[in-house]
């Protein structure tokens, strides 16, 4: 009789392992399996942000660019706004339009169809007043 205690406890333990081997077996998997997709999913997280860092830098460098572009261009206005500046110091607009009202009146005539012409030009609109004295 102890035999076949000793062999249902023998049988007991052997299927407590083989049972345990099944269940530590079966974990392991779903885990490795877990991992794999949590390691695609962050793969492909990191690529994406990688991606968007390089853009962000492209577009910070061509922002950069595009600022030292418009200084140049400011500086350049502003050079060109001190240089009418001083014409218009130099010259005493009221007392010539006093003393010669259409000749004044001429040329600031003249020069607002230019400067309109101008930004017709740039706007691509299309000119209202065909104005052959204007260049």
């Amino acid at each position: 009789m102890i035999k076949v205690y000793i062999l249902i406890v023998v049988i007991g333990l052997v299927s407590g392992v083989i049972y345990g081997a099944y269940f530590y077996y079966n974990d392991t998997q779903n885990r490795i399996r877990i991992l794999t997709e949590n390691s695609a999913q962050l793969e492909i997280a990191a690529q994406t942000q990688k991606n968007t860092i390089d853009t962000l830098v492209q577009d910070a460098e061509q922002n950069a660019e595009l600022a030292k572009e418009l200084n140049t261009r400011l500086e350049a206005a502003n050079n060109y706004k001190n240089e009418l500046i001083g014409k218009l110091r130099k010259h005493d607009l009221s007392r010539l339009s006093q003393q010669k009202p259409l000749l004044v009146e001429g040329k600031i005539n003249h020069a607002t169809k230019k400067l309109l012409t101008e930004f017709e030009k740039i706007t691509g609109a299309v000119p209202v007043i065909a104005d052959p004295t204007v260049k």
